[in-house]
């Protein structure tokens, strides 16, 4: 999020500064407001993004609003793997936010633990900032399953 702003930041300075020297001429207020409004908005949209995960007995669920609102299911019977690993999401997922694939889907955030999940037709990986929890779900999964 800082490397948002400070990318932005520089470009609201410069058109503020035209603004105030009229250089941008009579209508030079239009492209202050857009400036303004398009940092506002991805501002907003970077503050927004969280990324909830659940898991108990019977389904791992996660949703990550405002890309994914609605909670979406994995049943037990569905998830052909599970595992937490540390890893960081810089080095080894190229950076923070959501990768998409044919074969694999990313949902990295701030975070230094991460959740594959295995099915038949797809990767899902989760970091999390509460791997214990996860652990001991998936350990009482596999004694449940065998």
């Amino acid at each position: 999020m800082y490397l948002v702003i400070l990318l932005e930041l520089p470009g609201l300075v410069l058109i503020s500064t035209f603004y105030y020297l009229d250089q941008l001429g009579d209508d030079g207020w239009i492209p202050l407001l857009i400036m303004i409004a398009v940092i506002g908005g991805t501002f907003l949209l970077i503050a927004s993004l969280k990324l909830e995960t659940r898991m108990d007995r019977y389904s791992f669920s996660y949703r990550n609003p405002p890309f994914v609102a609605s909670w979406r299911k994995l049943n037990p019977e569905e998830i052909t793997s599970i595992q937490v690993e540390k890893k960081d999401g810089i080095l080894d997922h190229g950076g923070y936010g959501i990768r998409f694939g044919r074969k694999k889907t990313g949902y990295i955030y701030f975070a230094n633990h991460l959740i594959r999940v295995v099915t038949q037709k797809k990767t899902l990986e989760f970091t999390t900032r509460k791997p214990e929890e996860f652990q001991k779900m998936i350990t009482q999964w596999n004694t449940e399953n065998s």
